[in-house]
């Protein structure tokens, strides 16, 4: 089992979104729900690229604060509108980890 955290960064995840203090407590909930069961939690940015507000460098490409992985393991990064694209290599982790040996 697995918990995948997308999209949950900074420049995409923010007090403007419609019940921000619910989701943003939900998914702390189930981050730690997660770890304290020892389920892994895998992370998926977005690169929008330079000149961008989700550039790689900028702050607003980092995952929220609240919620963002102590240790930097388990992130892929995506340029594309799919966590499961080939490129981010997330499948591939899967298959190698024994996550996705029954498919």
């Amino acid at each position: 089992m697995v918990l995948l955290v997308v999209d949950t960064q900074r420049g995409c995840f923010n007090e403007s979104l419609y019940a921000f203090e619910t989701v943003k407590d939900n998914i702390k909930k189930l981050i730690a729900e997660a770890r304290a069961n020892n389920i892994e939690v895998v992370y998926v940015q977005h690169d929008d690229g330079p000149g961008t507000d989700l550039d790689r460098g900028k702050d607003n490409y980092e995952i929220y604060d609240e919620f963002a992985p102590s240790d930097g393991k388990n992130c892929f990064e995506k340029n594309v509108n799919s966590s499961f694209h080939s490129m981010t290599g997330l499948t591939s982790h899967w298959f190698c980890t024994g996550v996705l040996e029954n498919y």
